[in-house]
């Protein structure tokens, strides 16, 4: 009966009632079971399934689906931008507006958007396992991935605007410049080969998203700021902190090192 109390103190009382009866947002079993799927997939059967097959070559597969992510994120990011930000919104402490004004339910719709973007962004695992790139399907990808599904997810649940879809735009910014770059490097080997010097850059640039993220989270820690979503703070700055770890630690390994040697 107390758990029963906690689910619906969670789920139903402190949650955004605006966006109770979206798709996926009712409860967070839906969500899960996708992740839960996803992890599965990826870890377990998919490498199964390809143990004693060629690789799958995808190329169409993978234009199209780089030219939608991009898109999508720029589409997003615009959304973002023109849902608040152009006019009452600042980069500063913005409490989240849960009213039904034409702006702030934008804002929310626009969350939603992301949230299934960043669904569909596990498609990149799924193409990786497919062509045997075991070394890009890294425990790091992973990770990303499922971790930022479920984020998207408590945003759109608990705080679909204000200050929380700020840190959303740079990284659909960065989205768009890195679908691009891999968008050109599946043209073709000669283009790919020019491109390599800049690959690095990519990491760079997430781990710079991670650092600002950090800095404007950071403002949800001050007492008088966002009072009542303290706990997102919290979920936000530990998983901001163990991505840019993990980043970081990438990029040592596959350029620094790399150039050392």
């Amino acid at each position: 009966m107390q758990f029963l109390e906690i689910y619906r103190f969670l789920i139903d009382e402190i949650s955004d009632s605006r966006v109770s009866n979206w798709p996926l947002m009712s409860s967070p079993f839906p969500i899960l079971i996708i992740v839960i799927g996803y992890l599965i997939v990826v870890i377990v059967i998919g490498p199964l399934y390809m143990k004693n097959r060629q690789p799958f070559s995808l190329h169409t597969v993978m234009i199209f689906y780089n030219i939608c992510i991009a898109f999508s994120s720029g589409s997003i990011f615009l959304g973002l931008l023109t849902s608040g930000f152009t006019t009452k919104l600042s980069w500063r402490c913005e409490p989240v507006d849960f009213s039904y004004d034409q702006e702030s339910m934008s804002m929310a719709r626009w969350v939603w958007w992301l949230m299934i973007l960043k669904i569909c962004e596990l498609g990149d695992t799924v193409i990786f396992t497919l062509r045997k790139k075991h070394n890009q399907s890294s425990c790091l990808h992973i990770y990303h991935h499922a971790t930022t599904v479920c984020l998207a997810w408590i945003a759109c649940k608990y705080a679909p605007g204000g200050m929380w879809t700020f840190i959303m735009m740079p990284n659909c910014i960065i989205h768009v410049i890195m679908y691009t770059y891999y968008l050109l490097a599946s043209l073709g080997p000669k283009l790919q080969k020019k491109l390599a010097p800049w690959k690095p850059w990519l990491t760079i640039l997430q781990m710079t998203q991670f650092l600002i993220m950090a800095i404007h989270t950071s403002q949800a820690l001050l007492p008088s700021c966002e009072p009542t979503r303290k706990p997102l703070a919290y979920i936000y700055m530990s998983q901001v902190i163990i991505n840019f770890y993990l980043f970081l630690n990438f990029y040592k390994n596959t350029y620094v090192r790399k150039k050392l040697m």
